[in-house]
């Protein structure tokens, strides 16, 4: 039985209504086709955060379980109100290309003290040239071999 696509946010950033039919969207909370969210969890799907700010996406992480990689990509958030980070993970239609440009440009983002020191705190590992082959083929079925 196919699932009933319906509305569940407008993206707080591009406006547009976003759904959750996709695979990996029953619980989604960032947007498809720019990858912001808003600010509502303190824990993963508590909805208890009483920021509400916009969240921008700063880079690509892989999943772990304590120390070890276990592969899937997700998108690390920046709180633009408070300054909270946070990792999601990619939903089945979340836009291949929006995904690589933020991995592209989280590269060449100024180290942040702050920001490396909150990302330190979670154990979260921007991914950056070193991991070009394994998001390639994630994204695209196959390395970038450029």
């Amino acid at each position: 039985m196919k699932r009933r696509c319906e509305k569940i946010f407008r993206c707080i950033h591009c406006q547009k209504d976003i759904g959750n039919q996709a695979l990996g969207t029953r619980f989604r909370n960032h947007c498809p086709y720019c990858l912001w969210s808003k600010h509502l969890d303190t824990l993963p799907g508590d909805r208890k955060a009483g920021c509400g700010g916009a969240m921008t996406p700063i880079g690509l992480t892989f999943k772990a379980a304590g120390k070890e990689k276990i592969g899937e990509l997700m998108v690390v958030h920046l709180c633009q109100k408070c300054g909270a980070l946070s990792k999601t993970r990619l939903a089945g239609d979340d836009q291949a290309n929006t995904i690589l440009f933020v991995y592209q440009n989280s590269s060449k983002m100024q180290p942040v003290v702050e920001l490396d020191d909150g990302l330190a705190k979670q154990s979260i590992r921007l991914l950056g040239e070193g991991d070009r082959q394994e998001v390639f083929t994630q994204l695209f079925g196959k390395p970038n071999l450029n």
